[in-house]
C-alpha cells in the first residue's frame, strides 16, 4: 500500500499544470500552446473574414434595399420598418437552440450548414415579387445566421492559445467593421444601374436591388465552402470524450505552423469526461486507481440538468441579479437607439437628396443657397406626406382595377398619377461609406486606449456624447452636418456596445458568463426590433420624436451605466 506522503505526491504532481515536456496527460491550454502561432492561424483569420461578412451583410443589407425597393414593393415607411426589423426577429426565437446545436454536434458543421442555409435563404429573397415573401426569407436567414454568429467567436478563440485569443477577438471587430464599409460599396456600384430583367415568360421580374441581395450571399457560400476543409474545434473534441481526434487535430495544427519539422510533444490529453462532476456521479477514483463509492451522507453530483437549474437560480441572487438587471436594461438602450438609426441611414440621406433634388427642379438653384436649406425634421416631413399620398394612390389603382378592370376609360394614364421615383444617387452610399471608415479608425483608437479609459467611462460619457448628437440631428440644416452627427452616433454607440460585452464576460464568472452574453444580445436584439418598428410612426407623428428616442434612450442608459462596477484589469472569476 503507498504510504500518505506517496499519495500527496502524487496529487502534486497530477494537479500541477502540464508542460509540453512532461509525461502527465495535458489539458487543452497547454496542447494549444504547443501547436504554436504560424500559417494555420493566418489561414483561419482570412477564412473569418467572409464569415464576418456573412453576419453583417444579413442584418444589413435591406437598409440599402429599401430606397430602391420602394416603388417597386409599393413600401410604406412602416413596412421598411418592419423589413429592417424581421431580421432580428428570427435571430431572437433560434438564440438558444443554437447554443444547444453547438454543444451537441459540434462547431465545425454547425458552421458549414448555417452559412450554406443562410446563402440559400438569400438567393429566395432575392427572387421574391412581394414584402411578404421578403419577409419569410429574411426572418429564415435571420433564424439561421444566428447560429453562425454566436460559434464563430467560440470556435476561433478554441484555435488560440491565451497569449493571442484576446487579439484575435480585437481582429474580428475590424473585421465586422470593415464588412460595414464594403456593404455601402457594393450597394453603390449594383443598385444604381438600371439593371431590369424579366424572365420566365414575365413570372419573375429582377431589379438591380434584387442582384444586390443575390450577390450579398456570395459571402455565406465562400465561408460554408472554406470552413468545410478545416478541423473541428479541438475543444469540442476533448469536451466529448474524444481525445484521440483531438490530438490529431493538435498534431495536424503543429505541423503546419512548423512546416512539420518536428513532432508534437504531447502524447495524451487529460480526459475532460471523467472530470466533470456529472461523469464521477456516486462514485470517487482514490489514488490508487480503484473506484469507490461516495460516503454515506454525502450528496450525489448534479447532474447536467441539476446544474444548469442550479447556475439559473445563481443568477437571480446578489450580486447577479442587480448586474444583469443593468446589463440588459443597458444593452437593450443602446440597440434601440444604433440599430434603429444606423439601418435608417440610408433611408434618411436617400431623403435629403430627394428632398434637394425635388426643390432644385421647382424652384432652381436659389433651393441650394444657405438661406433656403431646410432642416432633416422639415425633409422628413416633406417624405411622409409624399409617401402617404402614393399609397392612397396606389390603393385607389388597385380598387379600379377591380372595379372597372385594368384600362378604365376616362381615366389619366397610370404612370402620370404614380410618381414613384426610387432614389439611387451614389452619394447616399458614399455617406454610409464614410461612417463605415470613421467606425474602423475608431476601434483601433479605442482598442489602443481601451484600459486606460476603462469600459466603464466609454459607457457613461461616450454614451452622453452620442445622446446629445443623436438629438442634434433634429436641428441639422445639411448633408453635411448630418453625416457628421450621425457618424460621432453610430461610432460611439457600437464601440459602447462592445464595451459593456467586455464589462460582461469581468462582471460574471465562468458558470453563468454564456448565458448572460446570450441574455445581453437578446435584449438588445429586442431593442432593435421596437426601435426600427416604433421609427416611422414617430415619423408620421411629427419631426422631433423620432429624434428624442434614439437620444433619449442612449442618455438614458448612459446615466444607468454610472451603476456598473468597475471592470478595468479585473481578473476573471
Amino acid at each position: 500500500m503507498e504510504s500518505t506522503k506517496d499519495k500527496n505526491a502524487k496529487t502534486i504532481e497530477i494537479n500541477e499544470p502540464s508542460h509540453p515536456g512532461d509525461a502527465a496527460p495535458a489539458d487543452f491550454e497547454t496542447a494549444i500552446a504547443a501547436t504554436g502561432y504560424g500559417r494555420f492561424n493566418y489561414i483561419l483569420l482570412l477564412i473569418a473574414m467572409p464569415c464576418c461578412m456573412t453576419t453583417v451583410f444579413e442584418t444589413t443589407t435591406m437598409s440599402y434595399v429599401l430606397p430602391s425597393a420602394e416603388c417597386d414593393l409599393n413600401l410604406s415607411l412602416a413596412d421598411k420598418g418592419v423589413l429592417n426589423a424581421i431580421t432580428y426577429g428570427g435571430m431572437i426565437s433560434s438564440a438558444f437552440l443554437w447554443g444547444f446545436l453547438s454543444d451537441t454536434y459540434g462547431r465545425k458543421r454547425l458552421l458549414v450548414v448555417g452559412f450554406l442555409l443562410d446563402s440559400t435563404f438569400n438567393v429566395l429573397c432575392a427572387l421574391s415579387q412581394n414584402m411578404v415573401t421578403i419577409m419569410v426569407f429574411k426572418f429564415m436567414g435571420g433564424f439561421v445566421i444566428c447560429g453562425p454568429f454566436a460559434v464563430l467567436m467560440a470556435y476561433l478563440s478554441e484555435f488560440h492559445s491565451l497569449q493571442h485569443r484576446s487579439r484575435v477577438m480585437i481582429v474580428l471587430g475590424v473585421f465586422y467593421s470593415a464588412a460595414n464599409m464594403l456593404l455601402p460599396a457594393l450597394a453603390w456600384i449594383i443598385i444604381p444601374q438600371s439593371w431590369n430583367l424579366v424572365i420566365v415568360n414575365g413570372f419573375l421580374e429582377i431589379h438591380s436591388w434584387q442582384i444586390f441581395l443575390a450577390v450579398s450571399c456570395l459571402p455565406g457560400v465562400l465561408s460554408g465552402t472554406c470552413v468545410l476543409f478545416l478541423p473541428e474545434s479541438p475543444k469540442f473534441l476533448m469536451s466529448k470524450g474524444q481525445n484521440e481526434q483531438a490530438l490529431n487535430v493538435f498534431r495536424w495544427l503543429h505541423a503546419i505552423n512548423t512546416g512539420g519539422s518536428q513532432d508534437f510533444p504531447i502524447k495524451e490529453l487529460e480526459d475532460e469526461v471523467q472530470q466533470r462532476p456529472m461523469a464521477r456521479g456516486n462514485v470517487e477514483s482514490n489514488s490508487t486507481g480503484k473506484q469507490t463509492t461516495s460516503k454515506p451522507g454525502r450528496s450525489p453530483s448534479p447532474s447536467g440538468l441539476g446544474e444548469g437549474f442550479r447556475q439559473l437560480a445563481i443568477m437571480f441572487r446578489k450580486p447577479h441579479l442587480r448586474n444583469g438587471c443593468l446589463v440588459y436594461g443597458i444593452q437593450f438602450g443602446i440597440l434601440l437607439g444604433l440599430n434603429t438609426f444606423r439601418l435608417w441611414v440610408p433611408q434618411l440621406f436617400t431623403i435629403i437628396e430627394e428632398y434637394e433634388h425635388e426643390q432644385q427642379q421647382l424652384i432652381g438653384d436659389a433651393a441650394s443657397s444657405p438661406m433656403n436649406q431646410a432642416t432633416l425634421c422639415e425633409m422628413l416631413a416633406y417624405k411622409v406626406n409624399k409617401t402617404e399620398q402614393m399609397q392612397h394612390q396606389w390603393m385607389d389603382r388597385d380598387v379600379s382595377k377591380v372595379l372597372l378592370g385594368p384600362d378604365p376609360v376616362g381615366m389619366e394614364p397610370l404612370d402620370e398619377i404614380l410618381n414613384c421615383t426610387a432614389t439611387t444617387e451614389g452619394r447616399v452610399y458614399l455617406y454610409s461609406l464614410i461612417i463605415g471608415g470613421i467606425g474602423v479608425a475608431a476601434y483601433a483608437v479605442t482598442t489602443l486606449m481601451i484600459n486606460s479609459i476603462g469600459n466603464r467611462n466609454i459607457l457613461v460619457y461616450g454614451l452622453l456624447l452620442a445622446g446629445f448628437c443623436g438629438t442634434a440631428l433634429y436641428w441639422a440644416r445639411s448633408s453635411l452636418v448630418t453625416l457628421l452627427l450621425s457618424a460621432s452616433y453610430i461610432t460611439i454607440c457600437s464601440i459602447a456596445s462592445t464595451a459593456l460585452v467586455g464589462s460582461v464576460v469581468a462582471m460574471f464568472p465562468t458558470s453563468m458568463r454564456t448565458m448572460v452574453v446570450s441574455l445581453t444580445m437578446m435584449f438588445g436584439r429586442t431593442g432593435s426590433i421596437i426601435g426600427n418598428v416604433v421609427f416611422p410612426y414617430l415619423m408620421a407623428l411629427g419631426c422631433l420624436p423620432p429624434f428624442i428616442m434614439i437620444g433619449a434612450s442612449v442618455l438614458a442608459v448612459a446615466l444607468i451605466s454610472r451603476l456598473l462596477p468597475r471592470t478595468v484589469r479585473k481578473p476573471l472569476q
